[in-house]
């Protein structure tokens, strides 16, 4: 296109600034910081196979955007996507490692966000004033940083994975709806002000976790919940001892004096302290 202007396979910017739509050519490897900015009119972009690249701000303020493709770009720049809130399809590839700060803040009309495995670090204020956005994926995560998903006020639940190591201040703050957050980790560091003014939050973990003890600490409500299951198979007196213990299982009958029971791997010890080893383990 004779409009863009293109430097060493990066392209620098574009001629046309009221431009509707644009086909970036195959072999340009990267797009500039502030390529598009404000290019409020533009809808629609077709991103070539052999683009690694996105710059800071290069399409901050492109307001009538609606989708973008990214699948095989590996690094994106502060702020690259800010305030498109027409924005609301977004599919990452495997080559991208992170996600830097506010990329995709003030997007409104991303109503789900799928980030896979190989994100392992979701930047500050990343999705924030995604007031849109009622639905996140997370796969390996490993730090969520400051205000990521701030003022995402129609978030109802979400399931935070095991990789998850370290949530910052205000990253889930002003989550007005958020009614649900199960935390798998068992020794997840949360900032103290990691969901700041959500009230009605509760918190789903394993019960003595740290996310047991951030819950009562702030106020929240808390669920023990079975996060990594084991099973064995008890008598009903079995049962009625750990249910006196306040022991959390479920079970499921087998005959009429046998059940199974699935209960968190972190009570092993003590279901071991009150009934014994599983009989099946014995005399190992």
């Amino acid at each position: 296109m004779d409009s863009l202007i293109i430097k060493d396979n990066t392209v620098i910017g574009c001629s046309e600034t009221d431009i509707l739509s644009l086909k970036i050519p195959e072999g340009v490897t990267a797009i500039g910081d502030n390529a598009f900015l404000d290019f409020k009119k533009l809808s629609e972009i077709q991103l070539p196979s052999t683009l690694k690249k996105i710059g800071d701000r290069a399409f901050e303020g492109c307001e009538s955007l609606k989708l973008i493709n990214i699948e095989n770009v590996s690094m994106i720049g502060v702020r690259a996507f800010a305030g498109c809130k027409s924005l609301s399809k977004i599919h990452f590839g495997d080559n991208i490692g992170y996600l830097c700060n506010a990329t995709f803040c003030g997007c409104t009309a991303i109503e789900e966000i799928d980030i896979p495995k190989n994100i392992s670090y979701i930047g500050c204020e990343c999705f924030k004033d995604c007031t849109g956005l009622t639905a996140i994926k997370l796969a390996g995560v490993m730090e969520i940083d400051n205000g990521a998903f701030e003022h995402c006020t129609e978030l109802y639940s979400i399931s935070l994975p095991y990789s998850l190591l370290h949530i910052a201040p205000n990253a889930f703050s002003f989550c007005t709806k958020l009614q649900s957050v199960i935390i798998q980790n068992r020794f997840i560091d949360i900032d103290e002000t990691a969901f700041e003014y959500n009230v009605n939050l509760i918190i789903k973990a394993a019960q003595f976790s740290t996310a047991y003890h951030y819950a009562i600490g702030n106020g929240f409500t808390f669920t023990p919940t079975i996060i990594s299951a084991d099973y064995r198979i008890v008598t009903n007196e079995d049962v009625a001892i750990l249910s006196k213990a306040g022991i959390l299982f479920r079970m499921k009958v087998i005959d009429s004096s046998t059940v199974i029971i699935s209960f968190d791997k972190s009570a092993k010890s003590k279901i071991e302290n009150l009934i014994g080893s599983d009989e099946h383990n014995r005399g190992e």
